[in-house]
């Protein structure tokens, strides 16, 4: 299995006036722009999606249907608070798993992200790895994922994805 983690994109600075929840925060106009190119770079380098799980949370629900629209058309987004900062690790594995697809695209937050890749890669205790906004990596296992059974195959950053998009 592969797991394809992306962080959201650039979204509204927490604490702007027009949006008083966090969960409400959208994207930029620069960061839908900066994400589509970077998409076409992830496109060159990861596997053909059979599933899309995000977060909840707008500027994720956004960074993913951008993913969708470039990366797979055909594939329905699923939406987690499983993937919200503060969810457990353990549960996110187990829905994972319970999809019974080879490659997923997970799409949410930081810290939570950085944590998890770690976790896959090292298990519990771990250190986290760096997502920038609209980041991407790739770990993949030999069978289900599991903490510390993952191989980081790539983890890119989002200009160098959108150098790799625009080749």
């Amino acid at each position: 299995m592969n797991l394809l983690i992306v962080r959201h994109a650039i979204a509204v600075d927490h604490g702007d006036p027009g949006f008083h929840r966090d969960d409400d925060r959208p994207l930029t106009p620069d960061g839908i722009h900066k994400f589509r190119l970077a998409a076409r770079g992830i496109q060159e380098v990861a596997p053909k999606l059979d599933r899309i799980v995000s977060s909840p949370l707008v500027r994720a629900r956004q960074t993913a249907d951008i993913l969708r629209d470039t990366l797979a058309p055909h594939v329905e987004i699923e939406f987690t608070p499983l993937l919200i900062n503060g969810a457990d690790f353990g549960d996110l594995v187990a829905h994972v798993t319970g999809l019974g697809a080879a490659n997923v695209a997970l799409v949410g937050h930081n810290p939570h992200l950085s944590e998890f890749a770690a976790y896959l890669l090292g298990g519990r205790g771990a250190s986290s790895i760096l997502f920038k906004k609209g980041g991407a990596a790739l770990v993949s296992f030999p069978d289900a994922p599991a903490p510390g059974r993952g191989t980081l195959e790539w983890l890119i950053q989002p200009g160098a994805l959108r150098d790799i998009g625009s080749k």
